[in-house]
């Protein structure tokens, strides 16, 4: 009787464990609300890196995704959710037309930690209009 509770224990401890770990997965690589479509398959910690290694030149399997998803698609490098952008036409609706939404740069960490939010090589926004104000 003890061994068959030690053998439902350990079961249900593995049922556990692969129950958490896919759940973890899952919520790694799952896709924001509202992100373009992409690659579905990501590792956690890779993200399509590993995608983008199978082919001898990585523009082929970009030119792929771009067939498949069209000009602007998404994918994980590394755990950062990355958009692409392709084509002349979507990229100057982004960059010209839609400025403010694509001026901001991305937030780092250690540098916010090294100029206290207040440096000159990451702002954007209102902190870099108030650095380059005239009195």
């Amino acid at each position: 009787m003890t061994a068959l509770l030690e053998m439902l224990d350990i079961n249900t401890g593995l049922a556990l464990g692969v129950v958490v770990l896919s759940l973890l997965w899952w919520l790694s690589v799952r896709r924001p609300a509202g992100a373009p479509p992409g690659p579905w398959l990501a590792v956690p910690l890779l993200g399509h890196l590993l995608l983008m290694m199978m082919k001898k030149d990585t523009r082929q399997q970009f030119a792929a995704w771009r067939r498949q998803y069209g000009d602007v698609f998404s994918l994980y490098l590394g755990s950062q959710l990355v958009v692409v952008l392709n084509g002349y036409k979507v990229i100057k609706d982004a960059l010209v037309k839609n400025a403010d939404a694509f001026s901001d740069r991305p937030n780092s960490f250690i540098l916010d930690i090294i100029t206290d939010s207040k440096g000159v090589l990451d702002t954007s926004g209102a902190v870099w209009k108030d650095q380059r104000k005239l009195l």
